[in-house]
Order: structure tokens, then sequence, then C-alpha cells
């Protein structure tokens, strides 16, 4: 081979001018926007998955203070890695007082999500999808599990336990018919809204307690 075929083959196979081999071994500067520009501009694996933490911690500071002022965006995003969550962490509570009801919960979670969808977009003009449903009921659960790991210590099937079962159930139904009327601009409404989801509560309430 002659010199200018030599000359061919270090031009295709140079590093381009400026551009070097980090200790990874990936390609770096050069001014063309290379590998690495695309792999520093992609998202977390958890957020392109759905899982964002810091938004899983704004809503669980909701739900724990119902009274403070939420946002009318907070549902923005379909966030359902907590109320994934909180579905299991309640099925583990029971299962920990010897009760298996991780098929009564998503039983009674999937029958519920449906029917307040179902009621919610008859009754605003905006509407809202099954996933916001979802995710605000899911979220709203929380007070369930901490009645839940209560009945660990305490019995709740008595006067005492009977004020917290009322006590778990109108939280819960606080908290999820503040965010669903604020997303949906229903402040008139609240009523309606929370007779059915306090329906759903008091079934949640029920399982945990029998």
């Amino acid at each position: 081979m002659n010199n200018n075929s030599f000359n061919f083959i270090d031009s295709q196979y140079s590093t381009p001018q400026g551009a070097y081999y980090d200790n990874t071994g990936r390609m770096g500067g050069g001014g063309m926007g290379g590998p690495t520009d695309s792999f520093d501009n992609e998202l977390p694996l958890l957020e392109e998955l759905g899982i964002n933490f810091d938004h899983i911690r704004s809503k669980t500071l909701s739900v724990l203070n119902p009274l403070k002022k939420i946002d009318s965006h907070i549902m923005d995003d379909t966030d359902l890695g907590g109320p994934i969550l909180f579905g299991l962490l309640l099925g583990f509570s029971l299962l920990m007082s010897g009760k298996v009801q991780f098929g009564y919960i998503y039983g009674l979670g999937l029958i519920g999500c449906v029917s307040m969808y179902v009621v919610l977009n008859l009754m605003s003009e905006k509407g809202i999808d099954i996933y916001r449903v979802i995710s605000v009921l899911g979220y709203c659960l929380l007070p369930m599990i901490f009645l839940s790991f209560t009945s660990l210590i305490i019995n709740i099937n008595g006067l005492v336990g009977y004020i917290l079962i009322g006590f778990a159930i109108v939280w819960s139904t606080y908290s999820a018919s503040k965010m669903f009327v604020k997303v949906l601009s229903m402040i008139d409404q609240r009523i309606l809204v929370a007779y059915p989801v306090g329906l759903l509560y008091t079934g949640f309430a029920l399982i945990t307690a029998f």
C-alpha cells in the first residue's frame, strides 16, 4: 500500500481535533456535542420510570398536613410510585398482624379508583384522567397505614380504636377531597366529592380493623 492509503486510514480512525478520551473510555471535547453531551442531558432512570422522590415527598407532606394550602398543579404529573408503595406498606402492616389482605386492598382500590374517575368526570367540566385519581387516592391512604401500624400496638376494637378509625377516615377523606376540588376547581362541590371518597376509605378502615 502507498503512503496515500495509510494517510486515508489514519484520517478515518484518528481522534477529532480537540477531542479526548476520559477515564471511562468515552470521547469528550471536540466542540461537536459528542456522546457525553447526550448522556449528561438524559433524565435519571427512576424519573424515566415515573418515580420522582421529590414529588413523592411533597405529596406525602401535603397529606400529612391537610390544613396546609396546596398548589393547584400538585397533580400535574401522574406519579404512581407513591400509591403503589403505600398500598404495599398497608398490606405489609396487615401481614404483620396475621392478615393477608393484599387482594382486598388492591381489589377495593381498583373499584374505588374507577368509581371516583366516573363520578368526578360526570361532576366536573375540566375532567380528570384515571392516573391522577389513582395518585390522589393512593397518597391519601397514608392515615390508614398509620392506623394499621397502630393496631399492632393497641387493640383498636374498642372505644379508643373506634375514635382512631373515625379520625383516620376523616383525615384521608379531607385530604383527598381537598386535592380533587383544588385540581378540578370544584370548591362548591366538596361535600359531594367527599361523600364517595369517605365511603372508599371506610372500606379500607374496615379491612384494617377487622
